[in-house]
């Protein structure tokens, strides 16, 4: 185990250049992550946004007159 470390150790300390577009690629994919994984691990919540009254009132003419 002691060898992978050392090896990723020297992997990491290498100077490397990161163009523009490999810099803004990987902010892409940590950010598309972080919704995947935030939607995925988000507590379930019972809020509805918007009125939740499909279908209500369309076509029922004859019941709404009294």
């Amino acid at each position: 185990m002691r060898e992978k470390w050392d090896e990723l150790e020297a992997f990491l300390s290498e100077d490397s250049e990161v163009t523009a577009k490999e810099f803004c690629l990987t902010v892409a994919v940590a950010f598309l992550l972080g919704l995947v994984l935030g939607m995925l691990f988000s507590p379930k919540k019972s809020i509805t946004i918007g009125s939740n009254n499909i279908g209500a009132g369309w076509g029922d003419e004859d019941e709404d007159e009294d």
